[in-house]
């Protein structure tokens, strides 16, 4: 299966904090300083691909990327994320994560240059098969490989990047937990992938993001054992869970239909304070929002109303 073909699982028992709703959201924008945000949007990427209906360029990224930056949107990171979900920080009044998965060539390049033009910074989850692979031989020149160099990474974290962890194989945990129920295989990949992290970078993984769109109880509950938050993936409306299909809105606990653009719920887009920290919801940009209006609606949906 192609290494972008993700899938997703259940909730496994685990409570789900209701997100707050629209109506919740009624505040003017300029008297919210004080409370900070209500809902944080987060989109997400696998760098610059100019194949496939919905290609993105750099210079389609950084037309997205100007728009959070006109609406005034600052970039911040998990730490930052931690602290204002235990009230140890306030955030800036319009918060964005900007994530990106996979040490593709174009995060060092392409896409370092997008979000450094507004003053953004970037979170990354590394997958290390590919990477190691490549470091185990002659390392290509940068337009011959797939893969950032770590020395590239490096440069990433010391612009101000957080890294966080992917497994090393990218498997489809939903698969997997059917092929390996003992868990063993998914403790595996996390140990390997924060071992190499740790040894490339210095840096201890505080943070997953689970592969593609599938999810397990034998996942989560090993990540909630090594990290802060999980990380889904949102294309559409559904997600392999635990060897079968179900709807993103059911895996998080969203009550409501899906909408029209294929999506789940408007409401199952964005962190709360409330959200589950194991089950964060991530936008794909070259999914529901790759269109500049529709980006912007994203956006606009994280605002509190001004009626």
């Amino acid at each position: 299966m192609n290494r972008r073909d993700f899938l997703i699982h259940s909730t496994g028992g685990v409570a789900v904090p209701a997100i707050l709703s629209a109506g919740e959201t009624t505040q003017k924008h300029e008297a919210q300083s004080h409370i900070g945000p209500k809902r944080i949007p987060i989109t997400m990427c696998h760098g610059i691909r100019s194949g496939g209906e919905k290609p993105l360029t750099a210079d389609h990224l950084d037309r997205l990327v100007s728009i959070a930056s006109e609406m005034g949107f600052a970039s911040i990171d998990y730490d930052d994320l931690d602290l204002w979900r235990h009230k140890d920080k306030e955030l800036p009044l319009r918060p964005i994560l900007f994530d990106f998965d996979h040490p593709v060539t174009s995060m060092r390049y392409e896409v370092f240059d997008v979000l450094s033009r507004y003053g953004y910074h970037g979170n990354l989850f590394i997958n290390t098969a590919g990477i190691e692979a490549m470091h185990a031989g002659q390392i290509p020149e940068r337009g011959e490989r797939d893969f950032m160099t770590w020395d590239e990474i490096g440069e990433l974290v010391a612009a101000g990047w957080h890294i966080g962890a992917h497994t090393v194989n990218h498997p489809n945990l939903s698969s997997l937990s059917q092929e390996d129920p003992t868990g063993d295989r998914i403790l595996a990949e996390l140990v390997e992938c924060d071992a190499t992290i740790e040894r490339r970078l210095g840096i201890k993984p505080r943070d997953f993001a689970f592969t593609g769109t599938s999810w397990s109880r034998t996942a989560e509950s090993a990540v909630m054992q090594r990290y802060r938050f999980g990380r889904l993936w949102i294309i559409g409306s559904t997600y392999q869970v635990d060897g079968r299909s179900i709807r993103f809105a059911e895996l998080i606990g969203i009550d409501g239909p899906d909408e029209a653009d294929g999506g789940p719920p408007h409401a199952a887009r964005y962190i709360t304070r409330t959200s589950n920290p194991y089950r964060l919801p991530s936008m794909e940009i070259q999914g529901l929002i790759h269109s500049p209006s529709a980006f912007r609606s994203y956006l606009e949906g994280a605002l509190p109303s001004t009626g």
